[in-house]
């Protein structure tokens, strides 16, 4: 069957059969940072909670959770954000969510859609090894080779899922203050960074990443003295929610994306959610690989055949998903 933005939002509705949405939920990874993918990945998962209704009883980002959360029962659910730091490349991520497993055994611990990617063996190994001590937990791949990759490293419960951004369907809308024009070149700037292939080098356009001309001044001042806010209290200060308080900075800074993909005909990009974000927004889009195979990846998993989408695979990309 060929993919659609609808069927893809309808499949995330499987995730409810693996925890009970009327027990009290914790949310917990939600992101501090201007990644606006990993920003629409955490409104998608709260987009889906509305929607049906998840009993979110608290919300933390790995900066604040406290090492005994206040008033918990083993009956109460673990739900962590997904996206694309399952393993060593991001290093802090993996060993946050490893240490929520060792502290509470009993209680379910479900992972949102990931992709996994170990530059070590003995580190995939050894987390996988961690990961099943605990008792009643169940992670999500974001794509069949994640899902493999896990299986085949001996994970007792694991299952395929495409991206909780895929909830917005529907949801987010481009803006129309601008008439459209030109291209807009979204390209990583950080680790996964990786090259353009050469039949793509001729197509003109402007060169962004997000956070590298998608942000005013006004924008960076306040994430620069919101985020240090945020992240201080939860470190250093008293036990308070200030998850309203950022989410409303989050769909300022997700706004300011919409925008500048709005001002654009066509979207060419290697990460993942300027791919996903131009579709939502349907922005015709040419997409090619990071460094290592992610968006080939979900592409083949989930993506194939989608209206709006030119995805141009490389030998190089090949490689890498090898």
């Amino acid at each position: 069957m060929k993919p659609t933005l609808t069927t893809l939002k309808q499949k995330l509705n499987e995730m409810l059969s693996y925890f009970d949405k009327d027990q009290r939920c914790i949310f917990v990874d939600y992101p501090l940072h201007t990644n606006v993918g990993d920003l629409i990945i955490n409104t998608g998962c709260e987009e889906f909670f509305r929607e049906h209704g998840v009993n979110v009883w608290r919300r933390y980002s790995i900066y604040d959770l406290p090492k005994r959360v206040p008033g918990i029962t083993d009956k109460d659910v673990f739900l962590l954000q997904g996206g694309g730091s399952f393993g060593d490349i991001w290093f802090d991520f993996q060993p946050f969510r490893e240490g929520i497993m060792d502290r509470y055994p009993n209680n379910r611990v479900v992972f949102f859609p990931q992709t996994v990617h170990f530059k070590s063996d003995e580190k995939a190994a050894a987390s996988i090894q961690r990961m099943n001590k605990h008792r009643n937990f169940h992670v999500f791949a974001r794509d069949f080779r994640s899902l493999e990759r896990l299986q085949k490293l001996g994970l007792r419960s694991v299952s395929a899922m495409p991206c909780t951004a895929h909830a917005l369907a529907g949801v987010i809308r481009p803006s129309e203050s601008v008439k459209p024009s030109g291209m807009l070149h979204l390209l990583r700037q950080d680790l996964e960074a990786g090259s353009m292939p050469n039949d793509l080098k001729y197509i003109q356009g402007d060169i962004r990443d997000w956070d590298l001309g998608i942000f005013g001044r006004r924008r960076r001042v306040i994430h620069y003295t919101l985020s240090h806010f945020v992240k201080g209290i939860g470190r250093y200060g008293p036990p308070l929610d200030y998850h309203s308080l950022w989410y409303w900075h989050r769909d300022g800074l997700i706004q300011d994306g919409v925008n500048a993909f709005s001002r654009y005909e066509g979207v060419l990009t290697n990460r993942l959610h300027g791919m996903i974000l131009a579709l939502l927004l349907h922005r015709p889009v040419i997409a090619f690989d990071n460094n290592y195979g992610k968006l080939s990846t979900y592409y083949d998993s989930w993506l194939a055949g989608i209206d709006g989408l030119d995805f141009q695979k490389t030998k190089v990309a090949d490689a890498a998903c090898a």
